[in-house]
């Protein structure tokens, strides 16, 4: 595993390994039973978007030059989440990278007192910013590049969103600052599953959410989400522009499972009894493992 980090952090290839990416997948669908798991524990929760997000934060944490070793280092790397209601995936990521132990947060997800909320926060190592209302992070994420600019430091900014805040003001105004500081040093991925808590996106606040970030001066590329030879060649050719760049990588919410699949209801709804295991089963784990 510390080869594949290594590997991820340097980015020299121009395509991703094959065995390499055969280990990403190997570990999104564990993360995919992590996430089912953690919210069918607590009872509640979000899987749908978590499991929508997962191949993007296995590769945005695998990216940055993030370790347990660092985790004090304030010219590391930064990962903001943005849509922070997707813990389970962040979590399950972090588990994959080795920062967070699978027993310990697992039957501890949004349990009082417990440092796994529901909505990421600073508390749990590898998160740098805790989640407020959507909309929010690519504020921080652009104050965290910004920092990093001003200290002469080498440190990248990742910021994960989700596609339903994409309308926010404070979005646009964030986007616009970047783009006037031409920050280089900031990528963003945003989960394109086309679903809200509400209902589709289309539906709620119809936007051309990529002709938004072209006219706020961003470069746009476009990735499959669910694939990491697509996630990594993206993410290297933003992390080699001289100007701020956003992913707009096309997902399905609650992808793994069949029935969850394109499902507004699985936004935030956890599973239980038999919907529980067959969600198992189709991911190939068991009650209790994987």
């Amino acid at each position: 595993m510390e080869s594949l980090k290594r590997y991820l952090e340097e980015m020299r290839d121009a395509e991703l390994r094959g065995d390499y990416a055969e280990l990403l997948r190997e570990g999104a669908r564990r993360g995919r039973i992590d996430s089912i798991m953690m919210t069918s524990c607590a009872s509640s929760g979000h899987p749908g978007g978590s499991m929508s997000s997962m191949e993007i934060y296995m590769t945005a944490y695998g990216c940055a030059r993030i370790n347990r070793e660092n985790l004090h280092d304030p010219d590391r790397d930064r990962v903001v989440i943005s849509h922070g209601h997707t813990s389970p995936g962040a979590y399950s990521a972090l588990i994959f990278w080795g920062l967070l132990d699978r027993q310990q947060v697992v039957p501890n997800f949004r349990r009082a007192g417990s440092p796994y909320q529901g909505h990421v926060e600073r508390e749990v190592p590898g998160i740098d910013w805790g989640t407020g209302n959507l909309g929010q992070g690519l504020s921080a994420g652009v104050g965290f590049a910004l920092a990093a600019r001003a200290r002469g430091s080498s440190a990248h900014v990742y910021v994960l969103m989700g596609d339903g805040e994409q309308v926010k003001g404070q979005v646009a105004e964030a986007r616009r600052l970047a783009s006037k500081e031409k920050l280089s040093n900031i990528t963003v991925l945003v989960d394109y599953n086309r679903i809200q808590i509400c209902g589709r996106i289309d539906e709620i606040m119809p936007a051309d959410i990529e002709a938004l970030w072209r006219a706020d001066g961003w470069r746009v590329l476009r990735a499959d989400g669910h694939d990491f030879q697509s996630l990594y060649s993206a993410v290297r050719d933003a992390k080699a522009c001289d100007v701020p760049t956003v992913i707009l990588c096309d997902t399905v919410m609650g992808k793994g499972v069949s029935f969850m699949e394109g499902i507004p209801d699985y936004h935030g709804k956890a599973l239980s009894g038999d919907k529980l295991e067959k969600a198992l089963e189709e991911l190939g784990g068991v009650h209790g493992g994987v």
